[in-house]
């Protein structure tokens, strides 16, 4: 009986709703004395935690000639709590996602010290990921194609992370620095221009992308490392210098999307 307590327990119920609970599961339609002797809960908590039941859908009462009788509803109505609770959380992520860029915006506001957010590994690359995701507007980025190929840990959400930018036909400028310059190696985004450079000559790692007072930096090599930078200031800096390698490697291929 303690196991299916801690069990109801874990699924949202007080100690004293499961004890209640399960009393009632095991007589059938009874008394309150009855239920509170069999749960070992005196009778005026016992009164309390059947009312908190029925709010769930979990106990109903009638009356049958001059005394009150109180039922525990079928198991499966538990299943139904659970569905509906998940159904719950899944709207509120819902909300929550739909808000995240407008809190991000709030998070970034202007007028304050820089920002920066540190995170290790492929976990904290793929933190950073989501977080430029949430954002909206146009980006600039150069980044070493062949640096982000030899990283097997992070396929997967690489994938995925185009997949969702892709969704959103953002304006972007790219210059991808490649051993052997080959546009089929970059992936294919539409909504941008790709211009391609050798790494012999400019043998960067790593990546780093701008988008709004945003600077986002990647490690690839020694460790794996996503760093976000908060600072209109920064940004509007580390876009310029874009801006300056875009015109100076305006004779190198490219390919708009």
């Amino acid at each position: 009986m303690e196991e299916l307590i801690r069990e109801l327990i874990h699924l949202g119920l007080s100690e004293k709703e499961g004890a209640v609970y399960l009393a009632s599961l095991e007589l059938g339609p009874a008394v309150v004395q009855d239920i509170a002797k069999k749960a070992n809960v005196n009778r005026a908590t016992t009164y309390v935690m059947i009312e908190t039941l029925a709010a769930r859908g979990l106990m109903s009462t009638f009356v049958k000639g001059k005394k009150r009788f109180f039922a525990a509803e079928s198991p499966e109505r538990l299943l139904t709590i659970v569905r509906l609770q998940r159904r719950e959380l899944e709207e509120k992520e819902k909300e929550i996602s739909s808000v995240l860029p407008k809190l991000h915006a709030v998070y970034n506001i202007e007028g304050v010290k820089p920002q920066i957010r540190y995170l290790e590994g492929a976990e904290g690359i793929v933190s950073v990921m989501e977080v430029f995701e949430a954002m909206e507007g146009e980006f600039v980025e150069m980044v070493s194609i062949d640096d982000i190929e030899n990283i097997r840990e992070l396929i997967h959400h690489r994938e995925r992370h185009l997949e969702e930018l892709q969704k959103r036909n953002v304006s972007y400028r790219l210059i991808a620095v490649m051993k052997n310059p080959d546009f089929s190696k970059v992936p294919k985004i539409t909504g941008g221009e790709v211009r391609l450079v050798p790494a012999e000559k400019f043998p960067i790692h790593g990546d780093f992308i701008v988008r709004n007072n945003t600077v986002f930096l990647y490690s690839f090599t020694s460790a794996m490392l996503g760093v976000v930078l908060t600072s209109k200031e920064i940004a509007d800096t580390l876009r310029q210098m874009f801006n300056l390698a875009w015109e100076g490697s305006a004779n190198y291929p490219t390919e708009k999307r």
